[in-house]
């Protein structure tokens, strides 16, 4: 693919638009308030299986202008064995909230990743009811964030939006190395399982890949919101967003090589059926394969996203 450079115009009418779009996002109140009722009930069944931890949220729904029905809810606890965490993360997986939960075991969370949470991480404590939770949530949410939210220097407002873009492209990545390590384990049991329980494993395994894609749909849908502007829509937006992501816009470069693009789809297809048929219909011989590529794939969706990152950084010097 070519590499077009941006004329000053061009950039200049980039940014003008970043900031039109910053200046008239609007809050769903009544989405946020699902949400965080949806928070403190999760919370409420892992206080209920586990004594001594600590619940938090971060991510999206602490960043009220940045949450949207698509957005995931980032719950990170703390005081968890690795054994208590993978039986927690199953509590997680199997709530029914309408919305799509991550957990994060804090203590083993490391460097910036780490730090981020604790930056933006709101507790729940034990046995607090949303209905109470709420105006204290709010109350600190539009202090803190008032003036990232609503910068008073419109100058400020592209070059905030393309730092959190990388931190927040960076820190799914770290919450998909997660999806990664729960494969490499299962992956093992795999070889020494009895045969009763190869199909429980298998279905394991098919759920962490299809969370794997979604979490790096979660960073295609940000950057076609903060840098394209344009999220496609339809019955085939899922397809035409990857698309997306290789194409050369008057406002990036690719995002995605051909190559990354194209394993990336495979992967898709695969996500589309463990999203759409029972368990008991995946076939073993294909779940495996995807499982033991996954490594080298997102090893190559990592590099790819370093060097759209690193692009952001020199169009933003070119200006």
């Amino acid at each position: 693919m070519s590499k077009q450079k941006m004329s000053v115009d061009q950039r200049s009418a980039c940014r003008k638009r970043l900031e039109q779009r910053w200046k008239s996002r609007i809050m769903d109140e009544g989405l946020l308030h699902r949400a965080w009722d949806a928070a403190y009930e999760v919370a409420t069944h892992l206080y209920a299986q586990f004594d001594t931890i600590q619940v938090m949220v971060f991510g999206s729904l602490t960043e009220p202008m940045w949450f949207t029905d698509k957005s995931d809810i980032d719950i990170a606890v703390s005081g968890l064995s690795d054994d208590d965490y993978d039986k927690a993360w199953g509590v997680v997986m199997d709530f029914d909230s309408g919305f799509k939960m991550d957990i994060i075991n804090f203590d083993t969370a490391k460097g910036l990743f780490r730090e981020r949470i604790k930056h933006q991480a709101i507790p729940i404590e034990k046995g607090t009811l949303p209905s109470r939770g709420m105006r204290d949530i709010w109350q600190t949410l539009y202090k803190h964030l008032q003036q990232q939210v609503f910068p008073i220097d419109d100058g400020e407002i592209y070059e905030m939006n393309r730092k959190r873009l990388t931190q927040r492209i960076n820190d799914e990545l770290v919450k998909i190395e997660d999806a990664l390590e729960r494969i490499h384990r299962a992956l093992e049991k795999i070889e020494v399982a009895p045969i009763d329980l190869i199909e429980f494993i298998e279905n394991t395994i098919a759920t962490d890949l299809a969370d794997i894609y979604r979490g790096i749909e979660n960073i295609f849908l940000r950057i076609a919101r903060a840098v394209d502007m344009h999220v496609p829509t339809g019955s085939q937006w899922h397809k035409n967003l990857l698309a997306q992501m290789a194409e050369q816009r008057p406002e990036r470069s690719p995002v995605l090589s051909e190559q990354t693009c194209f394993q990336l789809e495979d992967l898709l297809k695969f996500r589309h059926k463990v999203n759409n048929i029972y368990g008991r219909e995946l076939r073993y011989e294909e779940t495996i394969p995807h499982a033991k590529s996954i490594d080298d794939l997102f090893t190559r969706v990592s590099q790819d996203l370093n060097t759209f990152t690193d692009s952001l950084v020199k169009r933003e010097e070119e200006v």
